[in-house]
C-alpha cells in the first residue's frame, strides 16, 4: 500500500514537472504567435510526420533484435514478437514513471518467456549503459563538428549548469564538511560490518547480484558482435532520420541539414532523461535549438517540436496498448510461472 501511494506521488510529481515545463514553453507566446503556430501546423506536410513514425518503428525493431542478442549468451531465446511487445509496453510505462519501463519489460519477459528477472534486468542495464556511451560519443563528435553553432547552447544547458551547482556546493563549507564526514562514516561502517555484508549477499541476494552481473557481461559474450554493432548503429541512425524527415514537413525547416537532426537528437535526449517521456522538456530544448542556433522562426519551431513529440507519443501509446493486449492474446496457452515476490 505504501509503495502504491509513493508511486502515485511520483507520478503526480513528474506530471506536474512536465506541466510546468509546458507552461514555461507557452507563457510568453502571444496571440499572434499562436495564430502563426496554427498556420504552421495547418500547412505542414504530414506525409513526412507519418514517415517518421515508420522510421521510429524500425528503431524499436532494431532495439528488440539487439536485446535478443544480449539474452542469447544467457541461454534464453525469447520470441521476437514477445520481446517487441514487452519493449513497447515498457516504453509506455516510462511515460508514467522514470525507469518503470525497464522493470516492466523485464517482468513481462519473465512472465511470458521465463527469462529470470535479474538476468533480463542486467541485460537492460547493459543496454542503457551502452546507449549512454553512444550518446556521449555522438555528443562530443557533434560538438566538434558543429562547435561554432552549438557550443553556446551546450554551455547553457550542461557545462554552466553543472559547474554552477558544483561551485555553489563547494562554497558552502558546512556542506563539504558534513559530506566528507558522512562519506568517511559510510566507509567505516562498510569496513566494520564487512563480514555481515558478505554473509548477507548469499542465497537470494547473491543470486540477484549474479543475475545482474551476468546480464552486464552479456555484451562481451554476444554470439554475433558484428550484427550487434549494426543494430546499435541502426538504432541511432533511425533516431536521427526520424527527426530529419520531419524537417521536410515544414517549409522553413526543409533545408536544415542532417547535422541539425543529430543536434536535436543529442540534446533532446537530455529532455527525455530529465522528465518521463520528455514532456515539456523536449519541446523547450528543441525550440531553443531551432530558434537560437538555426534561426528558425519561433512559431515554426514551436509547431515542429510539438508535432514531432505528439507523433512519437501517439505511436508509443498505440503500440504500447496494442502490445499489452497482444501479449495476453497470443500467449493465452502459455503456462505462466508465478511472479517471484522477492523482486
Amino acid at each position: 500500500m505504501k509503495k502504491q501511494i509513493l508511486n502515485i506521488f511520483k507520478f503526480l510529481f513528474f506530471l506536474s514537472l512536465g506541466g510546468l515545463l509546458i507552461w514555461l514553453a507557452l507563457r510568453k507566446t502571444t496571440d499572434e504567435e499562436f495564430a502563426n503556430i496554427k498556420i504552421s501546423l495547418a500547412t505542414a506536410n504530414y506525409f513526412w510526420i507519418f514517415a517518421s513514425l515508420l522510421i521510429s518503428g524500425l528503431s524499436h525493431y532494431f532495439r528488440t533484435m539487439r536485446w535478443k542478442l544480449l539474452l542469447e549468451p544467457l541461454g534464453y531465446k525469447p520470441k521476437t514478437s514477445n520481446t517487441f511487445f514487452a519493449l513497447m509496453v515498457g516504453y509506455l510505462a516510462n511515460f508514467a514513471l522514470p525507469r518503470l519501463g525497464e522493470v516492466t519489460r523485464c517482468g513481462l519477459l519473465t512472465k511470458y518467456e521465463n527469462v529470470p528477472f535479474t538476468e533480463g534486468f542486467g541485460s537492460v542495464i547493459s543496454e542503457r549503459a551502452l546507449d549512454l556511451v553512444c550518446l556521449i560519443i555522438i555528443f562530443f563528435a557533434t560538438l566538434g563538428i558543429e562547435f561554432d553553432r552549438i557550443y553556446g547552447i551546450a554551455n547553457d544547458l550542461i557545462f554552466t549548469t553543472v559547474s554552477e551547482k558544483i561551485h555553489s556546493l563547494l562554497q558552502k563549507q558546512l556542506v563539504v564538511i558534513i559530506g566528507g564526514i558522512l562519506l568517511l562514516l559510510f566507509f567505516l561502517v562498510l569496513f566494520y560490518f564487512r563480514k555481515k555484508i558478505q554473509t548477507l549477499v548469499s542465497g537470494k541476494a547473491k543470486g540477484f547480484i549474479k543475475g545482474l552481473w551476468d546480464g552486464l557481461l552479456s555484451i562481451k559474450n554476444v554470439n554475433n558482435p558484428l550484427v550487434f554493432i549494426i543494430h546499435t548503429v541502426s538504432i541511432w541512425l533511425m533516431y536521427v532520420l526520424q527527426v530529419y524527415v520531419c524537417f521536410l514537413a515544414f517549409g522553413e525547416t526543409a533545408n536544415l541539414s542532417i547535422m541539425c537532426a543529430v543536434v536535436i537528437v543529442v540534446f533532446g535526449s537530455l529532455g527525455v532523461i530529465a522528465v518521463p517521456g520528455g514532456t515539456g522538456a523536449y519541446q523547450l530544448i528543441v525550440i531553443q535549438i531551432l530558434t537560437t542556433v538555426y534561426l528558425i522562426g519561433s512559431s515554426v519551431a514551436f509547431a515542429f517540436a510539438w508535432a514531432v513529440w505528439t507523433a512519437q507519443f501517439a505511436l508509443i501509446l498505440s503500440l504500447g496498448l496494442l502490445s499489452l493486449i497482444l501479449l495476453a492474446v497470443l500467449n493465452r496457452n502459455v503456462i505462466v510461472k508465478p511472479e517471484n515476490k522477492s523482486f
